[in-house]
């Protein structure tokens, strides 16, 4: 039988400069030769993974924004799981209020306000316990998505009748990340976080699990053909519907509990590594 592989993307399929090896390129349209369907499980929108992929030319099906979204290997939505409008107005009334960045993401654009990048900067300058270099690298990550647009107000966005797939808030300050997600937290809602210094919300029904079981049963895939890889805690529900879960050498250590075994990291192309195992040798 065929085999499904989720592959989480940063901090798993990306190297730590956000671009792909071509080793992990090469790996993974070996894998597809040999019938392997491939699908990047990731909080990124599944235009911004296309931009990602253009120089090594992978085409791959795409669960985008944790879950909201999952697009086929041509870049058609074959999902779509937008948030409520009505949970989607009191969130970003509330994080303009407490003066928070964050990211509106669509089907098609990232929208931040005209003072998201200030906002970005201004904690950069008062918070003292994080070391600068990974500040400035967190802002090179948002601010280089693709489609990223700049709006007066996030009214426009409504206005313009947009399906909301995820809100991202970025905060260096611990205390102030935990307020957003005590104050966020709500039924109908799904919070998680794929790096340091983010959360991100989607619609109740959104997450990386429910959407490769929905991927599975499309492609007619067993759980025990199911390979999940990734690094961080918003990868453990695609984790736990796999038939074979492997962690990454830089996977938290929750992570790493609840995989078969772990890889190699990033920065050491641990994907190519369990690609060669799990499908090429075999």
């Amino acid at each position: 039988m065929p085999k499904l592989v989720a592959i989480d993307l940063d901090g798993t399929f990306l190297n730590q400069n956000y671009t792909v090896s071509s080793l992990q390129a090469d790996a993974v349209k070996k894998a597809q030769q040999k019938r392997a369907e491939i699908v990047i499980a990731t909080g990124r929108a599944d235009f911004d993974v296309r931009r990602l992929f253009q120089s090594e030319q992978l085409s791959t099906w795409v669960i985008g924004a944790n879950g909201a979204s999952t697009c086929d290997p041509e870049g058609y939505l074959i999902v779509s799981l937008p948030m409520e409008t009505i949970y989607a107005k009191e969130i970003i009334a509330w994080l303009n209020e407490e003066n928070y960045y964050y990211e509106i993401v669509t089907n098609n654009d990232i929208f931040i306000t005209k003072k998201a990048k200030q906002l970005l900067q201004d904690e950069m300058d008062i918070v003292w316990n994080v070391d600068r270099n990974e500040m400035e690298r967190t802002c090179e990550r948002q601010l280089g998505q693709a489609n990223l647009q700049e709006i007066d107000d996030y009214i426009d966005v409504f206005q313009a009748e947009k399906e909301i797939y995820k809100i991202t808030i970025v905060s260096f300050d611990e205390e102030r990340r935990r307020v957003a997600a005590d104050t966020l937290s709500k039924k109908g809602l799904n919070l998680f976080s794929s790096a340091d210094f983010n959360i991100e919300i989607v619609d109740g029904k959104a997450s990386k699990g429910n959407a490769l079981k929905k991927l599975a049963k499309k492609l007619d895939v067993k759980q025990e053909d199911i390979i999940a890889i990734g690094d961080s805690m918003n990868d453990l529900p695609m984790l736990e519907v796999a038939g074979t879960k492997v962690a990454m050498g830089n996977a938290t250590d929750e992570v790493k509990q609840h995989c078969d075994y772990t890889t190699e990291t990033n920065e050491k192309d641990g994907v190519a590594h369990m690609l060669e195992r799990e499908i090429l040798q075999k």
